[in-house]
């Protein structure tokens, strides 16, 4: 049975400023979440979002660009984050996530030995120089793909999952949907050319995080600066690793359609930027543009995490019910990205109505929390039940029901 939800009133919650005015009777959770809709959601898809502030945006010399704190998936900075580009190598994150959701899953070891096909031996452009006709361990394959971006490796973990590289590119496609990557499509595992394949440099943000927050066992291959095999060592084309300490990941492609491009991950403390660059005209603009966005992120934006109070954020009366409070907690704790030095100017609006009748099931909407700097609204969540609360017995119930009465006639 759905709890029956009296129309809002304002009521005092420490430290919290409440609006003046009644709002709309809420019945369903639906109701509330629709609200929401139009604003940032938190999480690792990127969302586009203005954050004003007093610095101007970086001038970067580039065909799309974006930069994005991990934590919220706030995009604060960008230019043609939505436009389905070619990616190049960049590419192989994507096949990255779909092999490590693979291992985890167990449908293959790092101890699997790989064959290597003519197609694999035959690959273009980055190759670890894998001989045909050989075996290689799963592992080292893996290694060199994510380290010096072999093509070849690409290949021929794709043939190992899947059969062939177009079975791969239809697991990486479907992995995409799962991640929401709405602008992207594969036709193969490395990013070499081929008509319609594509990503966007909101996608390419998204990837990334999902990358980082997935698969922690694994993203730490990312920084490793070099790798050895057929006693031929290569280095990490990342060359961000070796001049800013913070960087540790991810990805650079170069082909003639995609020009060059290149997605960088930097923790400092407790904040993570992500910056993509496509369509570069060079290794070295495409690195400088990337420092210059990682650097205009940390200098000019803190993030937070908010919400997240213990044992709730507010409690209402219950009218017939087996308890006579229920205690409230929001559906969404908070990950908000403002200007640096602004998180203690951020005000915490809470919503709800005073009163609840039973019964009331775990998680049915009950108000909401919006937070505010000055007077822009920068998130919004619902308010929900903590437990359920059951019906009382009908003596109770009556007695509740006289004094809901009485009070509703003095509130009226």
């Amino acid at each position: 049975m759905q709890s029956k939800i009296k129309p809002f009133v304002n009521s005092k919650v420490e430290n919290v400023v409440i609006k003046d005015k009644p709002v709309k009777r809420i019945v369903s959770v639906y109701v509330v979440l629709a609200l929401v809709l139009a604003l940032p959601l938190n999480g690792h898809t990127a969302e586009i979002v203005d954050v004003p502030i007093a610095a101007s945006l970086p001038d970067i010399q580039a065909e799309a660009w974006a930069l994005m704190e991990m934590n919220s998936g706030w995009v604060v900075a960008a230019k043609n984050a939505q436009e389905p580009r070619p990616p190049a190598s960049i590419t192989k994150l994507m096949s990255n996530y779909v092999l490590f959701s693979e291992l985890r899953q167990k449908r293959i070891s790092l101890d699997d030995m790989v064959p290597i096909s003519e197609d694999a031996w035959r690959a273009e452009g980055s190759r670890m120089f894998a001989d045909v006709n050989t075996r290689i361990s799963l592992e080292e394959l893996l290694k060199s793909m994510v380290i010096q971006s072999g093509n070849d490796a690409s290949i021929a973990l794709a043939e190992h999952v899947s059969g062939s590289e177009p079975a791969f590119a239809a697991l990486m496609n479907k992995s995409a949907r799962e991640l929401k990557l709405s602008n992207s499509f594969f036709v193969n595992s490395t990013g070499l050319p081929a008509q319609g394949h594509r990503m966007s440099a909101a996608d390419i943000l998204s990837l990334s995080a999902a990358l980082i927050r997935d698969f922690p066992e694994y993203y730490p291959w990312f920084a490793q600066k070099s790798y050895a095999h057929n006693n031929i060592t290569q280095y990490n084309r990342n060359k961000l690793l070796w001049k800013d300490d913070s960087v540790d990941g991810l990805k650079t492609g170069f082909t003639e359609a995609a020009g060059y491009c290149l997605v960088a991950s930097a923790k400092r403390g407790d904040q993570r930027w992500i910056a993509v660059v496509l369509g570069a005209e060079g290794t070295k603009q495409r690195e400088k543009a990337v420092r210059v966005l990682l650097e205009y992120g940390f200098k000019n934006f803190q993030s937070a995490s908010l919400l997240n109070e213990q044992g709730g954020l507010a409690s209402v009366k219950i009218y017939a019910g087996e308890a006579d409070e229920l205690h409230l907690q929001v559906a969404n704790p908070a990950n908000v990205v403002v200007p640096a030095g602004r998180i203690k100017d951020i005000r915490k609006i809470v919503e709800h109505s005073p009163y609840l009748e039973a019964p009331i099931q775990t998680g049915a909407a009950a108000g909401m929390v919006r937070l505010m700097l000055d007077e822009r609204e920068i998130y919004a969540t619902p308010l929900v039940a903590m437990s359920t609360i059951k019906e009382a017995g009908w003596w109770k119930s009556i007695i509740d029901s006289i004094k809901l009465r009485w009070r509703e006639t003095f509130d009226d």
